[in-house]
């Protein structure tokens, strides 16, 4: 999970300094990685803002993986900063990641076309992000945004390319996108306390289910 990872990362440098005995390497490449690599034994902790049960091809298979939530994550979408629109409905904000919105213009921004860009399929962002705001619906075939492999790419991404739109880890929020509020409220970490923020995951550091000593300690930690 790239939602996870700077949390991870920075809680992983901690622990060594304090273990020098210790290394933690940490990787991205989205929560079904993590999920697979964990349940095929090729990790020690696989990161997912997912459920397992949700990923895996047969979902009895999260039996075998201890579920540690370690945090509750919010999302939310981002835009270029050239977007003039910093407030959007949910209902809107499904029309322009199933394809039926364009065009600024159509939700009070100027005459400028709208590029989505999505996650990867395996992605546990999209898929909270699909939950919360879709609702269960697909997007049409036809409609085909580009996808990317990580949060880090998204913002790169959505940071250089005029009127496009994204969605992000609160974590991932910087000066160079613009964070839109949904329906008047605010991304950030009250909303999702209060519940009044609805596109937010629970974040998950699966283990085997016995995992060894060094690994239960940091989950611990």
């Amino acid at each position: 999970s790239t939602a996870l990872q700077p949390l991870v990362e920075a809680a992983a440098e901690q622990f060594m300094a304090e273990n020098p005995g210790v290394q933690i390497t940490v990787q991205g490449g989205g929560s079904g990685q993590g999920i697979t690599q964990i349940s095929q034994g090729a990790v020690q902790i696989g990161n997912s803002d997912v459920f397992a049960e949700e990923k895996l091809s047969d979902p009895s298979d999260a039996s075998k993986l201890s579920d540690n939530q370690v945090c509750v994550v919010g999302m939310g979408p981002v835009v270029n900063p050239d977007v003039n629109v910093s407030d959007i409905t949910l209902a809107n904000l499904k029309k322009i990641f199933t394809g039926q919105v364009t065009n600024w213009n159509e939700v009070g921004g100027n005459d400028e076309t709208i590029t989505v860009i999505n996650r990867a399929s395996g992605s546990g962002t999209r898929a909270t992000f699909e939950s919360a705001v879709l609702g269960g619906d697909k997007a049409p075939d036809s409609f085909k945004p580009q996808e990317q492999d990580s949060s880090g790419t998204v913002s790169k991404m959505v940071a250089e390319t005029p009127g496009a739109i994204s969605y992000l880890a609160f974590s991932y929020f910087d000066s160079d996108v613009k964070a839109l509020t949904v329906d008047g409220v605010k991304p950030e970490t009250t909303s999702v306390e209060n519940n009044s923020w609805t596109i937010w995951a629970y974040e998950h550091m699966y283990t085997a289910a016995s995992p060894d000593v060094t690994t239960q300690a940091f989950i611990d930690y």
